[in-house]
């Protein structure tokens, strides 16, 4: 049998631009779709599909918000100017220790297309979370 080890979802850390800005409690929407066409051409009865243009899904990074630390309020902020900063994104996952990076999810040409902050209630307990959402053109897997 294969010796396999489940890694676990909590054993990762977002880095934008190479700096690891740390309290990231989730990463979402690390998937994406190729369009995919018909090739009915030669001599077999059967379509075969073909697959074309990959489209990358909205992420969405939510972290517990750090009033002083306004890094991704900043980037927020060169959208609302209407001046766009692209910066890439890494989602590192660790092994199950937390210690020994074992694989990275590179985003290239992120943009930031939302900026959310948590509703305030003084009758509930918790953080304050900020979540940004981001698109972005290409990826790999470090």
């Amino acid at each position: 049998m294969a010796d396999y080890t489940t890694t676990m979802k909590q054993n990762f850390k977002v880095e934008i631009d190479g700096i690891d800005y740390g309290n990231f409690v989730s990463v979402s929407g690390l998937g994406a779709t190729a369009d995919l066409t018909d090739d009915i051409g030669g001599m077999d009865k059967n379509a075969r599909k073909i697959p074309g243009k990959v489209k990358y899904e909205t992420v969405t990074l939510v972290r517990n918000c750090d009033p002083t630390d306004t890094v991704l309020k900043e980037w927020w902020k060169t959208v609302e100017r209407g001046n766009p900063e692209r910066k890439a994104v890494s989602i590192v996952l660790f092994d199950r220790s937390g210690i020994e990076e074992i694989a990275r999810r590179n985003l290239f040409e992120c943009v930031p297309s939302g900026w959310n902050m948590s509703d305030l209630n003084s009758m509930e307990a918790g953080p304050i979370t900020e979540t940004l959402s981001i698109v972005y053109e290409d990826a790999n897997w470090g």
